[in-house]
């Protein structure tokens, strides 16, 4: 089943996308489930809400939400992602001592970061669970409109390269969206891009 969490995570990338900046969003849940902080990609940004990220290459997702948190332990608590937490993100999730993961969509340029787990005493003992991907048309566009957004800074790039060989099908809808000109209109609602990459999946 997947987590309810992840349709704010959509909505949050999709607010990240509009702005100009990666379609990635995350929030950090309490034991009892509360969202205790929401953050999204600012990474193409000049400016931010106080207290979030904005105009660095350090503006993740993941990287904005921990930003939030006060020093303390939170082991018990549980990040969400739309698409699955990079080198850096994965690292500061370690070392904010965030005790779960769940990532909608996959990156295949994030295979192998668990190793992280092994490397250090301290890696041993902080590395988070991690659970993801998740099924549906949901994470099919988690997955999509950022690798549409990475191929089209860079086409041929080692990014574009990793996605074609290793995620095919979506890689072929992020170049058709990078091509064809069918990228999602900003003043469109979430639920008209879903539908909108709906009918470029294959059927």
């Amino acid at each position: 089943m997947t987590p309810p969490a992840f349709r704010r995570c959509l909505e949050l990338a999709w607010e990240a996308y509009c702005a100009g900046s990666f379609p990635i969003g995350a929030l950090v849940c309490d034991a009892d489930g509360v969202v205790v902080a929401e953050g999204r990609n600012r990474i193409g940004e000049l400016d931010a809400p106080p207290g979030h990220l904005r105009n660095t290459a350090l503006a993740h997702a993941e990287m904005d939400v921990l930003a939030q948190l006060p020093m303390g332990e939170y082991t018990d608590h549980v990040l969400y992602s739309s698409l699955e937490p990079c080198l850096l993100c994965r690292s500061a999730i370690t070392m904010t001592h965030v005790g779960t993961v769940h990532h909608l969509a996959s990156d295949v340029i994030c295979d192998g970061l668990d190793g992280i787990r092994g490397l250090t005493a301290h890696t041993v003992r902080r590395y988070p669970t991690m659970h993801g991907p998740y099924p549906g048309l949901e994470a099919d566009v988690a997955s999509i409109l950022p690798m549409a957004v990475v191929t089209a800074r860079n086409p041929t790039g080692w990014a574009a390269e990793q996605y074609r060989s290793h995620t095919p099908h979506h890689a072929a809808v992020a170049d058709r969206i990078r091509l064809d000109d069918l990228w999602p209109p900003r003043d469109w609602t979430l639920d008209q891009a879903i539908a909108h990459i709906a009918t470029l999946l294959p059927t």
